[in-house]
């Protein structure tokens, strides 16, 4: 599902003009096309979600987890006790921490980067757009074209592992990328590449993590909660990103993503030796 997004944000910009000039025939304004093509393609997912994902994949969890026995209704599970779950096992809780401080560290350094590499990079203003698409698109590779990758090794290598590997991308992402000037394109892209390969490898592994923490009956108030708690966090990243950059520069930023690592780093140590019985491929 996760390789599947790169579909989407390979071919979603290159759409942008063949929309804007669609919606000009519409008498829309600048850029409205964009707008419209996106309804009808959410439209079309819906419809073909709603028509052809059959049987439906969590009545299908839960069946097979009850066995050849009737389907009974599931019991409703608040976000607060579905939270309780999963923080209630090793697993769970590095699972969460793994989303949670990947995707807070993943925003707060990609939405400082397009500000950093504007202000002072010398170039002309088409250049710099231009350098600095290039420098997003090699990050929006390294989060989603490697997903396969990265579950395989969730599956061979563990869980833990792969949230460990992770961990240390985001580390040497925020080396390679902070310390880079503005208008040095080719470090910014190579620290952004692995930042999103950090990414990936948080929240494959931390997804997996989490929905085996919990019975398929939480699994859905549980991936919601996480999903939750993980917005919030790269809401806060995003937000204390900008005062940082203004402050320190980029390299403060860098540093201050550093340091969300470390949590991680505290959970992981905690929970290693209690997931390593029950990885899988060993």
């Amino acid at each position: 599902m996760v390789w599947a997004t790169t579909v989407g944000s390979v071919l979603g910009p290159n759409l942008a003009g063949p929309a804007d000039d669609a919606g000009r025939a519409l008498g829309l304004p600048a850029l409205g096309g964009a707008f419209v093509l996106s309804v009808l393609a959410f439209a079309v997912v819906a419809a073909g979600a709603l028509l052809l994902l059959r049987p439906d994949p969590l009545l299908l969890a839960r069946r097979l987890a009850t066995g050849d026995g009737p389907l009974q209704p599931a019991p409703r599970t608040g976000t607060p006790a579905a939270l309780r779950a999963v923080w209630a096992t090793p697993g769970g809780r590095l699972g969460l921490c793994a989303v949670v401080v990947s995707h807070s560290v993943m925003v707060g350094l990609m939405v400082m980067t397009p500000v950093h590499m504007g202000a002072g990079s010398g170039g002309t203003e088409g250049t710099t757009l231009r350098l600095i698409g290039l420098v997003i698109s090699v990050h929006v590779a390294g989060m989603y074209l490697f997903s396969p990758a990265v579950g395989w090794l969730a599956d061979r290598a563990g869980r833990s592992a792969t949230v460990a590997v992770g961990g240390l991308l985001l580390l040497l992402a925020g080396l390679v990328a902070g310390t880079a000037p503005p208008g040095a394109a080719v470090q910014l892209g190579i620290g952004l590449f692995l930042l999103g390969l950090g990414w990936s490898c948080g929240l494959v592994a931390g997804s997996t993590l989490v929905t085996e923490a919990v019975p398929a009956a939480v699994r859905p108030t549980a991936q919601g909660a996480t999903d939750l708690l993980m917005g919030l966090g790269a809401a806060v990243a995003g937000a204390v990103g900008g005062p940082l950059l203004a402050v320190g520069g980029f390299r403060l930023v860098a540093v201050a993503a550093a340091v969300l690592v470390l949590p991680l780093a505290a959970v992981w140590a905690g929970s290693r030796r209690s997931l390593l019985p029950a990885t899988p491929g060993r």
